[in-house]
């Protein structure tokens, strides 16, 4: 990863997630649209029926998603404040953020409930299985043998209570010691549904550096 001057503007940023501590101590995230950029500061506002209660001054790590890629930036949260049904959020801008990867190509470890499908003698057979990785083109999966990897193939994702189902097409396979890592390409995902795993992609990653700073 490599370290970048803060010039974003706000009509560049999509949105923003928030990796902050509750009241337990425990890691959440919200994710916010920007305000305002100024020069020390990002205002943000997230919808929510029943406010948000942070303890601030704290130490976030702040996700920005824009259409180039996914960036990250260790920083403060100054004040937070709740105006039903809305919560507004203080930030300290960053002088400087990590470019991970353009979201096409930004990959995390996650393992995730999936149904393999793929046609046979004019039945589907599906095959109950988990995700090894995922990115916001394609995915990996578990299987105890290859069966088929041309023709029709679909793939069932459960993610965070979200099915999102999609077409795939085969790209390459390794061996291990209990099958194959099957990796393959989604052919058939509508950009909402591209969107939110690439949403759940960062939300790992930033979940993990947390974890390492801890």
């Amino acid at each position: 990863m490599r370290c970048m001057k803060f010039d974003f503007t706000q009509e560049e940023i999509h949105y923003v997630k928030i990796i902050y501590r509750n009241s337990d101590g425990k890691a959440a995230s919200v994710k916010a649209s920007v305000r305002s950029i100024s020069e020390n500061n990002i205002t943000a506002c997230a919808k929510s029926s029943d406010g948000l209660y942070i303890k601030t001054p704290q130490d976030i790590v702040l996700g920005i998603i824009c259409k180039e890629g996914l960036y990250s930036s260790d920083t403060t949260l100054k004040s937070v404040y709740n105006d039903k049904p809305y919560t507004f959020f203080n930030i300290t801008k960053p002088q400087d953020f990590e470019f991970h990867q353009n979201r096409e190509f930004f990959r995390v470890n996650l393992n995730l409930e999936c149904i393999y499908s793929y046609e046979s003698e004019d039945k589907f057979i599906n095959i109950k299985t988990k995700t090894v990785d995922i990115s916001a083109n394609g995915v990996t999966i578990l299987l105890a043998s290859m069966g088929a990897t041309t023709g029709a193939l679909y793939l069932n994702i459960e993610a965070n209570g979200r099915k999102i189902k999609t077409k795939v097409k085969y790209i390459r396979s390794e061996k291990t010691d209990s099958g194959y890592r099957v990796s393959l390409r989604y052919d058939d995902i509508s950009e909402h549904d591209r969107d939110y795993i690439s949403q759940i992609c960062l939300q790992k990653q930033l979940s993990d550096k947390r974890k390492m700073l801890e």
